[in-house]
C-alpha cells in the first residue's frame, strides 16, 4: 500500500442552530494510519496543501464526508 492521505469532513450542529463543518487528516502509511488530532482545518485546499507539505499525496478520492 502506498502511503497516502484522507481527508474526513467533520460537521457539527451548535445549540443555536449553526453548523460547523472543519475538515481531519489521516496519514495512512505501510503499517496503519495516523489521525492529526492537534488541529482542524476549515478548508479541503488548506488540509490538502498541509498533507503534501508532509509528503503524502490526496488522491481525488481521498476525501470524505462524515457519516455522522
Amino acid at each position: 500500500m502506498t502511503p497516502h492521505a484522507l481527508l474526513v469532513a467533520r460537521t457539527c450542529n451548535t445549540s443555536d442552530r449553526r453548523t460547523i463543518r472543519w475538515w481531519e487528516c489521516e496519514l495512512v502509511e505501510d503499517g496503519g494510519a495516523r489521525r492529526r488530532h492537534d488541529g482542524a482545518f476549515f478548508s479541503i485546499r488548506e488540509a490538502r496543501t498541509w498533507a503534501s507539505a508532509q509528503g503524502y499525496p490526496v488522491a481525488d478520492e481521498g476525501a470524505q464526508d462524515d457519516a455522522r
